[in-house]
């Protein structure tokens, strides 16, 4: 019972078609071997031939030079004469090649005792030469030069003989495998043949079987459409495509709800479509559509709709070309309704036009703080400045009193409408940032408070500051409000110290929840010697307006460090305070690098 379910037909077939592979893989493995034999074989013959034509060559060529000399030592016609050295190169280079096709050791030794022979045959060549072209020629040493000549070239000759028969034995031994392999691989091709065709009618039997499980997979793809339906039902989604060679129109189901229709409501085409498109949309719609049909582009618009009901939703239709499985160019889409993100969009834009609206008024403002409320204020302190010069003795010790209280009255509201103006400038300014130097800009700083430092008899301490980017003004603003900020708040007896350095952040460093590093940030601190404050009132110092029960006695408007912590912000940094009443305080600043 276990054999059988483990025997399942796909195991079955799986096994049997890799068996089958096997032995065709092996089969032809076996039939590449066999080939390649051949092809070794066909090489030896062809070697072995090419070995022979060699030496009869080699002897031929040094036959014809010997009937020449003799020729010439006869006739002394020059005809019959070849340069020594030309021959010399030919039976060289013939011996060479001969050489460099044997492998054994006993085959190379003969070949170079056959060089050396030939070599002292050439000699005696060149030796009967010299005597017969001799003035005083010797008859009887030439004749026993040209006896010794026949000697040595038979002599070669049975030597390249014997080489010859040499190699036609081994020519007779390369046919026999010659034809042992034709044999063989003949057999084997037959055999891989029938292996083959047995696996292609197996595979073919399994091909059939396939396609019944096919068959009930395009059920399970029909299963499958139907959740991708309910799926662009839910996500307000629909797709659609247009075949560019056949003309035909194709939208999916959720298309036709989407226009409030039942699926396949009317035939799909765009005539029937284009009366759903809102009356507005419809000439820029179609005519979109038919550039992209006429040069094959890709569309992307928004446009809307007119449901049967009357509701107008608005549609973010896409589209590309592409090729089908036959090769046939198709347009396919996608149609999402987005009414909601779309009004969430005019919303917005609505919203960022009034806001514009409200900036405009804020410039306006503004304008209306610098310079309009300036000049009557300018001209109620002028007035009080001439009171003050040419009738304040004749005022009385009460008069006095109150004109004293209009005098700073006025002063703090010029100074209260510049801080405004200065928090302004904060916000709306465009911010660009620049590399600079904080020791130069500093610099500046303190020539610009130069009279109030000199008035105080303050000592400003500045440490080695970091290069980095900033908004140039607002940098300036913010060390000029926080060096204000410790010459208003000193100690009456105490000549004020101010210290401004850059230091390393601590491990841990923490801000606001979120941990610091030197890597990311620079440290800068702004110490001072003044009044101080308690520790719990350090939040509410940065807030606009916000100014301490300690500060009854001196002047401000409670802006200032709301604008350092504004102009901080602007750069995505961090600014913080600490402080001991009677000790002096420290603000902190974080800069990123």
């Amino acid at each position: 019972m276990k054999l059988k379910e483990l025997l399942t037909p796909t195991l079955v077939y799986r096994t049997a078609l890799g068996v089958s592979f096997i032995l065709v893989i092996s089969v032809a493995i076996v039939f590449h071997i066999q080939m390649k034999s051949l092809n070794q074989s066909v090489d030896l013959i062809s070697d072995s031939n090419k070995k022979q034509f060699e030496l009869e060559k080699i002897i031929t060529e040094i036959i014809q030079r010997e009937s020449g000399i003799r020729s010439y030592i006869i006739t002394k016609d020059s005809l019959f004469y070849e340069n020594n050295l030309q021959l010399k190169r030919k039976l060289f280079n013939g011996l060479s090649q001969l050489k460099s096709g044997y492998s054994s050791s006993e085959d190379i030794q003969n070949i170079e005792n056959l060089s050396k022979d030939i070599q002292k045959r050439l000699a005696l060549f060149e030796e009967v030469l010299a005597i017969s072209n001799s003035k005083r020629t010797d008859p009887a040493l030439l004749h026993a030069k040209l006896i010794e000549g026949n000697m040595q070239t038979k002599a070669i000759q049975q030597k390249i003989y014997k080489l010859i028969d040499k190699e036609v034995t081994k020519l007779k031994l390369h046919n026999i495998n010659h034809r042992y392999d034709i044999e063989t691989s003949t057999i084997t091709a037959f055999s891989l043949t029938i292996i083959t065709l047995v696996v292609l009618l197996f595979s073919l039997n399994k091909i059939n079987l396939d396609f019944v499980k096919v068959r009930k997979l395009n059920e399970e793809l029909k299963f499958v459409n139907q959740v991708s339906d309910n799926a662009e039902k839910v996500a307000g989604i629909s797709h659609w495509k247009i075949n560019i060679k056949t003309g035909k129109f194709f939208y999916s189901d959720n298309f036709f709800r989407i226009l409030g229709l039942k699926p396949h409501a009317f035939e799909q085409n765009l005539d029937n479509f284009t009366p759903f498109i809102h009356p507005d949309d419809v000439e820029d719609a179609v005519r979109q559509h038919e550039e992209s049909m006429r040069n094959h582009t890709p569309t992307s618009m928004i446009y809307r709709i007119v449901r049967q009901d009357g509701e107008i939703r608005y549609i973010n239709s896409t589209g590309d070309f592409t090729h089908n499985s036959k090769g046939e160019l198709v347009k396919i889409g996608v149609s999402n309704d987005i009414t909601e993100e779309y009004t969430n969009k005019l919303a917005l834009e609505e919203k960022n036009r009034t806001l514009i609206a409200m900036n405009a008024e804020l410039e306006s403002f503004n304008q209306i703080v610098s310079h309009d409320l300036q000049e009557p204020l300018r001209k109620i302190q002028m007035f009080i400045s001439r009171i003050e010069d040419s009738d304040f003795e004749t005022i009385s010790e009460k008069g006095r009193d109150y004109f004293s209280k209009i005098k700073n009255a006025a002063n703090r509201m010029q100074n209260l409408m510049m801080d405004l103006v200065d928090y302004s400038k904060t916000i709306k300014d465009d911010k660009v940032f620049v590399k600079t130097n904080l020791n130069k800009l500093l610099e500046d700083v303190v020539h610009e408070l130069a009279l109030n430092i000199e008035e105080k008899n303050a000592v400003i301490e500045i440490g080695n500051l970091p290069k980095l980017n900033t908004i140039p003004f607002q940098i300036h603003q913010l060390f000029v409000n926080l060096i204000s900020n410790s010459l208003k708040y000193s100690k009456e007896t105490t000549p004020p110290i101010i210290k401004i350095k850059a230091v390393k952040i601590k491990n841990g460093e923490k801000i606001n929840d979120i941990e610091l590093s030197d890597k990311k940030y620079y440290k800068i601190t702004v110490t001072d010697n003044g009044i101080g404050f308690k520790q719990e009132f350090s939040e509410k110092i940065f807030m606009l307006f916000k100014r301490l029960e300690t500060d009854i006695d001196y002047s401000g408007t409670g802006i200032g460090l709301a604008i350092c912590k504004k102009i901080i912000e602007n750069h995505n940094g961090f600014i913080k305070a600490e402080g001991k009443p009677d000790i002096g305080s420290v603000f902190i600043l974080y800069l990123p690098k």
